[in-house]
């Protein structure tokens, strides 16, 4: 399937049947995709043909400006397929988000003709003045987590700006930071990325060495207000929820698994099949009602923040909060699902020809993730207290 110039909004106007339309695909490709560590190129093309990278993108800019809410379903069913496909839907969503803090000539440069974005939103790299006027910066640095590095076609790394060697320092003493994008074939990507889980996501670390980058082309972190219009811009924690529902898709898809093991393996010590014992099928209604709840939850706060947003109201302060606590919750409760049908079905999950087995070891790895960790809970906590975040995109 040939990724075409642009999609068509009349072609993604249900995101969600066409993501659940991969799952027999993803099914299929799953066992490469865990043995290569990359998504392979004929899926690329067919996810971008599909409008799956570009579901956050503002239609200006090339993409379907898709409802927030309605993109997270879409990368529940693609992670229900390949939770490493999954992944990189949801990470190439998540990096659209930075277009709208760019002119349009230099966003169009970066995601225009199916632009896919991998990025690491950490100030390690090194931004040095140049120019006639500096009007741009030299960068260099290496940077880890750029999920999608095997087909991005461009790379942001956030870098300090320095004056010689010594960082620059805004008014309040703090370092003065920009997220910068350069092409691909200006980066050196280093395969770094062996992992427990998610192997097929090429997380890898990529470097770039002394490359010019006018200083439109990229904005700082945190401080720069957006200029597209769209109203997700003012709502920063939508581009987060795909972490929920990525790890919701998973745990549909372990659930799903286990039971289709349950249907058919001999309980111990009788013929027949385990899904009869009272014993696993109390395991299955908890695991389930962990899912579809915190999916409710999920989708609920996220719809009411994404109307709050288009409404353009002023104080979501703690609607916010409840939107990201919602999000780390979502991935707390699918890996507590998983867990249970994981554990049910006995040795039948261990085995490497089992996509439990991998189902499980994704979960894992994607509960890890600084931006649904522990520190969320704190963060949102501190938020129904009264109180400030203290944590990034809240």
């Amino acid at each position: 399937m040939a990724a075409s110039a642009s999609p068509a909004k009349s072609a993604l106007a249900d995101p969600v049947a066409r993501a659940a339309a991969f799952g027999p695909r993803l099914r299929e490709l799953a066992p490469q995709i865990e043995r290569e560590g990359k998504l392979p190129k004929e899926l690329v093309a067919e996810l971008s043909a599909a409008g799956m990278f570009q579901m956050l993108l503002p239609e200006s800019l090339g993409g379907s400006e898709t409802d927030p809410v309605a993109a997270a379903r879409a990368v529940e069913e693609v992670s229900a397929g390949d939770g490493s496909a999954g992944w990189c839907v949801m990470i190439a969503g998540q990096c659209a988000a930075f277009a709208g803090f760019l002119p349009e000539d230099h966003a169009k440069e970066v995601w225009g003709n199916h632009g896919v974005v991998a990025s690491t939103a950490r100030p390690i790299g090194r931004a040095i003045p140049a120019g006639e006027r500096a009007e741009g910066f030299t960068v260099s640095g290496r940077w880890p987590f750029a999920s999608g590095s095997s087909h991005a076609t461009w790379f942001g790394g956030e870098c300090t700006i320095y004056d010689g060697e010594t960082p620059r320092l805004d008014s309040q003493g703090n370092a003065v930071t920009r997220m910068l994008f350069v092409p691909r074939d200006a980066v050196t990507i280093h395969e770094t990325w062996d992992t427990i889980g998610l192997r097929g996501t090429a997380s890898n670390d990529f470097s770039i060495d002394g490359v010019f980058v006018p200083a439109a082309r990229g904005f700082q972190v945190l401080v720069d207000q957006p200029i597209h219009p769209w109203a997700v811009y003012q709502a920063p924690p939508l581009f987060f929820i795909n972490h929920g529902a990525q790890a919701l898709g998973v745990a549909k898809a372990a659930i799903a698994t286990a039971a289709e093991v349950a249907a058919v393996k001999p309980g111990w010590g009788t013929s027949r099949p385990m899904r009869e014992q009272p014993r696993l099928q109390a395991i299955f209604a908890e695991a389930t009602v962990l899912r579809e709840s915190a999916a409710q939850y999920l989708y609920a706060t996220a719809g009411e923040l994404w109307d709050a947003a288009v409404a353009r109201k002023q104080d979501t302060t703690l609607l916010r909060g409840r939107v990201r606590l919602a999000t780390s919750h979502a991935v707390r409760a699918s890996v507590q699902a998983v867990d249970l049908v994981y554990a049910a079905v006995g040795t039948s999950s261990v085995f490497k020809k089992s996509p439990l087995e991998r189902q499980f070891r994704d979960i894992h790895t994607a509960a890890a993730h600084v931006m649904v960790a522990p520190l969320t809970y704190e963060a949102a906590g501190r938020v129904e207290l009264g109180l400030e975040a203290a944590f990034p995109f809240f």
